[in-house]
């Protein structure tokens, strides 16, 4: 038990001192939980619109949701992807960068785990 906290808290001071030095824009904790959840969605192969996105978590208000999606979208994380169908549906993706950040924390880990 002891080891897997010595993982995770050094995994911890490893993510800070990379985001202090990193290229990624800074991401504040709600934007953060909001890409974690995202990224749920993402690496399960399902869409989620904007409007699902805004109510997937019941931590935050539709309104704040929207607000934090908007700054995720001007940071680089996110981008709005219009549906083939019905271009009033648009869809959540993420974006390279969103899949070099999640690539640097998972490098991160495993050297956290060493």
């Amino acid at each position: 038990m002891s080891n897997f906290k010595n993982v995770y808290q050094k995994f911890i001071n490893l993510s800070m001192a990379v985001e202090k030095l990193s290229d990624f824009p800074m991401l504040e904790p709600i934007e953060e939980r909001i890409l974690n959840i995202l990224s749920s969605y993402w690496s399960n192969k399902k869409q989620i619109t904007v409007v699902e996105a805004m109510n997937m978590t019941e931590e935050i208000s539709t309104s704040t949701a929207f607000r934090y999606l908007k700054k995720l979208r001007q940071k680089g994380y996110i981008e709005l992807v219009v549906d083939e169908v019905d271009n009033r549906v648009k869809y959540v993706s993420a974006t390279k960068q969103t899949d070099k950040y999640f690539a640097k924390l998972g490098q991160l880990i495993t050297e956290a785990a060493k």
